[in-house]
């Protein structure tokens, strides 16, 4: 019934006028009734019980519909988003020959030995065989900008101190956390996963902090600071002269979720000397700023990505997730894929529901960290 959706305004004014009632119930009908014994306590205890649900309700239901979390009841009531329409438009990603040994520049002294690299300090243990996170802040030389970022090293990189890595530079929504890479998803266990299965080989994860506090710098360079400069040229440059990976730019890609998912696509879009493969979970194409937060930069057709793949046709892969009830990202995904073509790549994902959480986008890392293994040569597994 419309009247009742779960994203609808109908709904959310009867929750909260239920919770005004309820409220004055509480507060101005209760203390008045001269019940005797403990019935009157139970009533109160009530009373408060049920204003603080309604209460709590109406808040899950604003913001629901501010994020579009869950786009029905059949979604908040499902596990999944249902089956997956798959659509490959522009070039078709070939099986790929896997590059056993990864080309690399001679490795530095801090690139061997992690342990002598000031900038993990004392958090490497030189003896890990899991992996493990490593927390620090990436300089910005030419950007003018210094971030925290969030370091994931494989398990074997501690003990191959000569091996070159593929590298996945990673990117979170707007509000967004880092924890939703480290805990909620467990980035690191999917590819751990995926590693053992024989399905990709193991790779370096970089996840620079482009959404501090609360500001939506969309990743773009603009009078909000130079942060597509910031990634591109300062991380990039970091990652190059204190990590163990390849010079292949094969051996490079993107991924992010939301807001992430877009920087994850532009980077790749407009840089593909430098990253060629991009998983995009539920993104979109073009910035697209939080309210009042919309940013001036020097050329905004620059940064309209349907439009660059038009005319540049940059040799990129491109893997792409929606649920199917995520409209804004679905309407983006499909205006997007009117302007791919050759060399360009685009593997678009939609389930058959599904709304904009991360329950759904960490269903689908093991698919796109697998689409990773089978066309790019330097993420494809090496059979020893």
């Amino acid at each position: 019934m419309a009247f009742f959706e779960l994203n609808g305004w109908p709904l959310f004014i009867i929750t909260v006028t239920l919770a005004f009632l309820a409220l004055a119930f509480t507060v101005v009908v209760l203390p008045r009734q001269r019940r005797p014994g403990i019935l009157k306590y139970v009533m109160q205890f009530v009373g408060v019980a049920l204003v603080s649900l309604l209460v709590l309700v109406g808040i899950f239901l604003k913001m629901n519909m501010d994020n579009q979390w869950y786009s029905s009841w059949g979604d908040l009531l499902s596990d999944g988003g249902g089956q997956v329409a798959v659509t490959d438009v522009g070039a078709t990603a070939a099986a790929a020959k896997p590059i056993k040994d990864l080309p690399h520049r001679a490795f530095n002294a801090m690139q061997t030995n992690p342990t002598q690299n000031a900038f993990f300090g004392s958090q490497v243990d030189p003896n890990n065989t899991s992996g493990q996170w490593v927390n620090l802040k990436i300089p910005g030389p030419q950007s003018g900008i210094t971030q925290e970022a969030t370091v994931w090293l494989p398990p074997s990189y501690m003990k191959q101190p000569q091996r070159a890595y593929p590298v996945i530079t990673a990117f979170t929504g707007f509000p967004g956390d880092v924890k939703t890479y480290t805990k909620a998803m467990d980035i690191a266990q999917h590819i751990r996963s995926r590693v053992n299965s024989g399905a990709m080989r193991e790779a370096i994860v970089v996840i620079p902090n482009v959404y501090p506090g609360n500001n939506d710098t969309e990743c773009v360079d603009s009078n909000n600071g130079q942060w597509e400069s910031y990634v591109s040229k300062d991380v990039v440059s970091w990652i190059r002269g204190n990590l163990r990976v390849s010079t292949d730019r094969e051996a490079w890609s993107t991924l992010g979720y939301s807001a992430g998912g877009w920087c994850s696509s532009m980077f790749a879009v407009r840089h593909p000397d430098v990253w060629a493969s991009s998983v995009n979970l539920a993104g979109y194409f073009a910035p697209t700023y939080s309210k009042g937060q919309q940013w001036k930069t020097a050329d905004p057709r620059s940064y309209d990505l349907a439009s660059v793949v038009a005319r540049d046709k940059p040799d990129v892969k491109i893997w792409f997730f929606s649920g199917g009830e995520d409209t804004i990202s679905v309407d983006a995904v499909r205006k997007f894929a009117a302007s791919v073509s050759p060399p360009t790549t685009l593997v678009s994902n939609i389930s058959q529901s599904g709304g904009h959480r991360v329950a759904l986008w960490e269903a689908q890392l093991d698919p796109s960290l697998e689409w990773l293994g089978r066309t790019s040569p330097a993420f494809a597994p090496v059979s020893s």
